[in-house]
């Protein structure tokens, strides 16, 4: 015969399954914070490679800014860009659109714009992305360096699991490469 529970071992089995189930859900949403932590921190290695890459290849700065970029997008916040669409939709229109929104060296209304690019109210707490690189001319070798400066946490309600913190300023990821530029480029 089967023993029947009584009311009070019923309600321990509730509880149980529900502190069961908030510790899964933490440890849940824990891990897909260290995902976007990780993702973001692959991302600057990406793109400090391509910054290394472009500076190498000798290309203006505001050519390693956009190559850079791009590989971060990813990681770049919200697109904001606020590219007008020209009606009626003809080719020649939507061509015209199409350049504007790829043109990634302009900012503001009339390019292409992530949310942690160049934002207009740079505060200490302003999330950022951060294009640097170096040359070393004794090795002939330059340095790419791309971070993000308080990157938002997913759910800023468990940010007591954190210590409180809201943001995280993801580490600088650096490539080098040989500096081909020298060969053929002449330095100022």
């Amino acid at each position: 015969m089967r023993k029947r529970q009584n009311r009070s071992e019923r309600g321990a089995t509730i509880v149980e399954s529900l502190l069961c189930i908030l510790l899964l859900c933490l440890l849940f949403f824990g891990l897909m914070q260290i995902f976007q932590w990780t993702m973001a921190k692959m991302l600057a290695e990406y793109s400090s490679f391509y910054a290394a890459k472009a500076y190498s290849l000798g290309y203006s700065y505001s050519i390693i800014q956009r190559a850079a970029r791009v590989a971060i997008t990813g990681a770049s916040g919200k697109d904001i860009s606020n590219i007008p669409t020209a009606a009626p939709f003809t080719r020649e229109n939507l061509s015209a659109a199409a350049e504007e929104y790829m043109n990634y060296s302009r900012y503001g209304p009339r390019g292409i714009n992530f949310e942690y690019w160049e934002p207009d109210n740079i505060t200490s707490d302003t999330p950022l992305v951060r294009v640097g690189y170096s040359n070393d001319s004794s090795s002939r070798t330059v340095t790419g360096a791309v971070s993000i400066r308080n990157m938002p946490l997913l759910s800023e309600n468990l940010n007591w699991f954190v210590g409180g913190a809201t943001e995280a300023d993801i580490p600088a990821g650096e490539a080098r490469a040989f500096n081909h530029a020298s060969l053929y480029l002449e330095s100022n």
